[in-house]
């Protein structure tokens, strides 16, 4: 997909972005850390692109893959208490964090599969091939 994905041509993608607007923005460097290597950058690099209209399916996959990598459930990153935490207007109920993190999680894993699946089949145009193949 060379074409630009927009928020309106993907209902999961706003979705993320949804969810990612409850949370606290990147002068939360509790949340986000500080400096040029910290999670908030790596996360405005790629969401600029995508909420200026340019993003492409590999700043999609990227941001849904930080989702998984540095908010999703037992990371080593950004731990469910600090999501908490950082949810606005929920006062650190934590069952408002833990919502989160399995909707954004879920989220993210559709966003991955469907921009990441052709590279992951590789060679291999046709879905579910090598089971056709199978013995």
């Amino acid at each position: 997909m060379t074409e630009a994905i927009t928020l309106a041509d993907d209902p999961d993608l706003a979705h993320l972005i949804d969810l990612l607007d409850m949370l606290r923005g990147p002068e939360a460097t509790s949340l986000w850390g500080e400096g040029d290597h910290s999670i908030g950058k790596k996360f405005a690099s790629r969401l600029r692109p995508i909420l200026s209209g340019q993003g492409r399916a590999h700043d999609v996959d990227y941001l849904a893959v930080y989702v998984l990598k540095y908010l999703g459930k037992d990371n080593p990153h950004v731990t469910e208490e600090q999501i908490t935490k950082g949810l606005r207007g929920v006062n650190g109920l934590p069952a408002a964090g833990h919502a989160w993190v399995e909707d954004a999680t879920r989220t993210a894993w559709t966003l991955v599969t469907r921009y990441s699946l052709p590279h992951w089949r590789g060679h291999r145009g046709t879905p579910g091939q090598d089971w056709l193949a199978a013995p």
